[in-house]
């Protein structure tokens, strides 16, 4: 459901829980509102109402965010992989082919292919970059915590790093975290996985993350302060 406050779209999630809870969520600055099943949208409305001002200050964070260009996928474009830097060169080439060469991410492509064709493939390479290392992760994480999930997946958003299914007990890990550094990654993890047992962001969400990653908050400070292009 949404609905539009002081012309601020605000997007209302209801779930079993008692309490609301109000986010601005990165990279965008989406507005979140998570309520209980039978809150009334008057109810709802007046609580964002409340808060308008630490909304739009939140807001201003992510405005204030260098302005992310729209790729080409052309030489001399910087992308990131794991937190570090690389400057792609672009090859004419009738074979695609996306390699790492040092400093370099070297993408072979036929000179005609479209940006949505490149942007196509370069995603499908990110994707195999980000699995590699969550077939290593996720195992680990899930023996850490005794929380197991059915499945993972990832997928491309624009407004969450992960989310997750707790009834189908599967967790999306977004496209993008292959760009961060790996503890980002981890930390991701881990709190889709918590999420699996504890829906909520309340004390015994955060009980859980202490005791299992006590710089939690560090890592996701980090996650929320990089700013590099959107693959």
């Amino acid at each position: 459901m949404q609905i539009e406050i002081s012309g601020i779209p605000v997007f209302i999630n209801k779930k079993k829980i008692k309490n609301l809870h109000l986010y601005v969520k990165p990279p965008s600055g989406r507005v979140e509102v998570s309520a209980p099943l039978l809150m009334n949208v008057k109810a709802i409305e007046n609580f964002v109402r409340i808060n308008l001002g630490w909304v739009k200050k939140q807001q201003l964070k992510f405005e204030g965010q260098p302005h992310i260009a729209e790729r080409k996928y052309i030489t001399g474009e910087i992308y990131y992989i794991w937190g570090k830097q690389y400057l792609l060169q672009f090859e004419n080439s009738k074979k695609r082919f996306f390699k790492i060469d040092g400093n370099r991410i070297i993408l072979g492509m036929k000179i005609t292919a479209s940006i949505k064709q490149r942007e196509k493939y370069v995603r499908k390479e990110y994707r195999k970059i980000l699995i590699s290392q969550l077939v290593r992760l996720v195992p680990k994480w899930e023996e850490k915590t005794g929380f197991y999930c059915a499945s993972y997946k990832t997928k491309y958003m624009t407004t969450r790093w992960g989310t997750c299914n707790a009834k189908a007990r599967r967790i999306w890990i977004n496209l993008q975290m292959a760009e961060k550094p790996l503890e980002c990654l981890e930390y991701i993890i881990l709190h889709e996985l918590v999420h699996l047992k504890i829906p909520n962001h309340g004390s015994d969400f955060k009980e859980e993350m202490n005791k299992n990653m006590p710089d939690w908050r560090e890592r996701k400070k980090l996650l929320n302060s990089i700013i590099s292009d959107r693959i």
